[in-house]
């Protein structure tokens, strides 16, 4: 009887939820005064920010150590009808693994850490049940094959904004693994927050401060931070979903924040400031001092599942090598790609988590006609 009560209550939510919001109709126009190229970026844009009823994007397109366009389109919040701008923030999700990995690999290039160190050795106060958990190594956290479980429940309003969140999630855990280290490909959230909790013990430092003094702020994304409670009001933008019973869209109780996942999910940033980052790291892909490290992040890692490097998901498009990466979380989705061998970089973020092959019905018409011209 209690459990009935409970669906009716969770049924009458989601219906109520949708009720100020149901007649939210994305109904944009193509901006007749852009260039050729950015006339047609807009109209695939828009395209299927109408088709799905996409309440916000945000577009950033760099080549050639120049940044072609950084552009916003829609809304920040269906209810306020604030308008998305180069300069919105998103929450990123697992776009901020990319972030992690280039932590990691500062820290090995300043000898604290190398890609080889067992995960005990350097926290070993870590619990665990499973001596297999003793076989963990820093490469087997960043290309998911340290058979580490995936995240079932992120409990995004515990909303924890203390420095500590992370070490004390990190040692409450009781490791178990799904398989032996190295033996399978195994995408793991947890295991992100475990380097995430890595970089802390060898830099002696926040994650948060480490990778906004060695990446942020080097790279001057000015308007980014892991820590989604020092965002500037005026330009967070507001998670929103789909009613399954009405499909109307809502705006969402629940950012989706708590520190303890930063290092797995929680970049928030704009498309002006992932722009400066593409740029800098394709550059960081031909300078002779740092060039090796940069590359073996983007080459295959584990043979028996060739698309995944040392934080990068890899592909192919018109037989060129494609790097970046998928996020998505509740309210928002994102996707960033690389071309390395043509210097093109390309972003999408968008505040809604319905209809998520937006993101690739974006991107990859957008690189293929850069490719083609």
């Amino acid at each position: 009887m209690k459990k009935s009560i409970l669906v009716i209550v969770v049924l009458f939510s989601t219906i109520f939820q949708s009720c100020d919001t149901s007649t939210f109709n994305q109904n944009l126009k193509i901006d007749h005064s852009e260039t050729s190229f950015l006339k047609e970026v807009d109209s695939i844009v828009i395209q299927k920010m109408n088709e799905y009823n996409i309440p916000g994007i945000s577009i950033g397109i760099v080549k050639n150590d120049s940044i072609i366009t950084a552009k916003g389109y829609g809304f920040r919040n269906i209810e306020t009808k604030k308008p998305i701008t180069e300069n919105s923030v998103f929450h990123t999700a697992s776009v901020s693994k990319l972030f992690t990995a280039e932590a990691i690999m500062k820290l090995v290039e300043q000898n604290k850490i190398s890609l080889d160190d067992k995960l005990i050795e350097i926290i070993p106060e870590i619990k665990y049940d499973d001596e297999r958990v003793k076989e963990i190594t820093i490469k087997n956290l960043l290309n998911h094959t340290s058979g580490l479980p995936d995240i079932s429940n992120y409990h995004w309003n515990n909303n924890n904004q203390s420095e500590n969140s992370l070490k004390e999630y990190v040692l409450e855990l009781d490791l178990d693994l799904d398989s032996k280290s190295s033996t399978e490909y195994q995408y793991s959230n947890l295991g992100y927050d475990i380097l995430g909790y890595v970089i802390e013990k060898a830099s002696g430092t926040t994650f948060e401060d480490f990778v906004q003094k060695n990446i942020l702020n080097k790279n001057k994304m000015n308007n980014s931070d892991f820590r989604y409670f020092n965002i500037s009001d005026s330009l967070k933008t507001s998670p929103h979903s789909k009613s399954w019973i009405t499909k109307s869209i809502y705006i969402r109780d629940t950012y989706p924040y708590t520190r303890e996942h930063a290092a797995s999910s929680t970049l928030n940033t704009s498309t002006k400031d992932l722009n400066k980052w593409m740029i800098s790291f394709l550059q960081n892909l031909e300078n002779s001092d740092s060039k090796d490290l940069y590359t073996s992040m983007i080459n295959s890692s584990f043979s028996s599942y060739p698309y995944i490097g040392l934080g990068f998901q890899l592909n192919e498009i018109n037989s060129k090598k494609l790097i970046g990466h998928y996020g998505g979380d509740k309210g928002f989705r994102s996707y960033l790609i690389m071309i390395p061998e043509e210097k093109i970089g390309i972003v999408v973020l968008g505040n809604c988590d319905y209809n998520e092959d937006f993101r690739q019905e974006i991107i990859h018409p957008i690189a293929k006609l850069m490719l083609n011209e």
